[in-house]
């Protein structure tokens, strides 16, 4: 091909292209819709297994259909996100909605990841208990899950509080804990410090406590947990109000119950917050609006035996868990300064409670 046709080719070429851009405009102004980019999706996440199944099934496809908003679920654990986040930087962030633990979340917000939620872009906050609010509102709380004590009526005596476990002759040896890596772990140290010795952060008196429980089972987590209460290796545990449920499934949910000890309850929780750098908060409210409606809640309730954040939620009379005023019995603490001291409670777990 000579140089002047080459020529000739590339202006065909060029002809060709605005012919085709001039077309794309004349049919747009015709009434026919032009080709443009499709709309980035909401990127919100989950956790994996039944959690992700439920939410894509129950939760994703009401809130798409009524907002026509399209969404994206990106799958992981708490340090999987941490680890993400980190590596993209709180101006380009991955998500535009982060679900985790507080544990985490409270890392996430000290690196300066979220800021606070509109309390006017998100109407339901104002009907939530105390025990899903934050200050300032710098995230909001959109599932609960409380534990109590969970244990083997067939074996051993109904709990009452959790000093029990010192002091009750047949939880000798038959005693559970999750280990400290585990939120629940850490909580369980949290909630002796405080019963114990007067503030929650008192956990070398606390660790020095728990010792004198030995010897006890382990659990990483709740699925090993109740393995260990099916086969009888343990008798009494620290365990979420579902635990019941999920045991039925494997025939023995008639030999175990859930009780609220007197001195009050921790939590699983997951809190929502929204990216400082995220391109679609205006999305985002909506989903977190979403979440926090009684009607999703109860969804939470029926599906995930959630204890409902939303005073509006109509619970199923059947209902065990806890709601209603007993949502007042929740113990919550302040991560931040939790945090702070983990990496020497972990150092003494390890070392003392094997």
């Amino acid at each position: 091909m000579t140089s002047q046709t080459k020529k000739q080719h590339l202006n065909t070429s060029r002809r060709k292209i605005l012919k085709g851009v001039a077309g794309t405009t004349a049919l747009s102004t015709l009434g026919f819709p032009a080709i443009v980019p499709a709309a980035t999706p909401l990127v919100v996440n989950s956790y994996g297994g039944a959690f992700e199944k439920f939410i894509r099934s129950e939760i994703i496809p009401p809130f798409e259909a009524s907002t026509g908003i399209k969404t994206k679920l990106d799958i992981n654990l708490g340090k999987g996100w941490l680890t993400t986040l980190r590596a993209a930087g709180p101006e380009n962030p991955p998500y535009d909605v982060l679900m985790t633990n507080e544990t985490w979340a409270s890392v996430e917000r000290g690196e300066g990841f979220f800021e606070a939620i509109p309390e006017d872009k998100v109407p339901n906050m104002a009907d939530l208990y105390p025990v899903a609010r934050y200050k300032d509102n710098i995230a909001v709380i959109g599932m609960l899950s409380p534990l109590g004590l969970l244990y083997r009526t067939d074996q051993v005596p109904e709990p009452k509080s959790w000093a029990d476990l010192w002091s009750v002759p047949e939880y000798r040896g038959k005693t559970g804990l999750y280990t400290v890596t585990n939120s629940a772990g850490y909580m369980t140290i949290l909630m002796t410090a405080r019963n114990w010795f007067g503030s929650e952060y008192e956990v070398d008196k606390a660790i020095d406590k728990i010792k004198e429980l030995k010897p006890f089972l382990q659990a990483d987590f709740g699925g090993t947990m109740e393995k260990y209460l099916i086969r009888g290796e343990v008798a009494i545990a620290p365990a979420d109000f579902a635990a019941k449920g999920r045991m039925m499934s494997k025939g023995i949910g008639e030999k175990v119950e859930v009780i609220a000890p007197k001195e009050g309850m921790f939590c699983w929780e997951q809190v929502f917050n929204v990216l400082k750098g995220s391109k679609k908060k205006e999305e985002g409210y909506q989903w977190i609006n979403y979440i926090l409606t009684p009607e999703v809640q109860k969804k939470f309730v029926i599906g995930l035996s959630q204890a409902p954040v939303n005073k509006k939620t109509q619970v199923p009379a059947d209902f065990k868990g806890i709601h209603g005023e007993r949502m007042n019995e929740i113990v919550m603490w302040d991560w931040a300064k939790a945090n702070a001291i983990r990496d020497h409670v972990i150092t003494r777990w390890n070392k003392e409670m094997r």
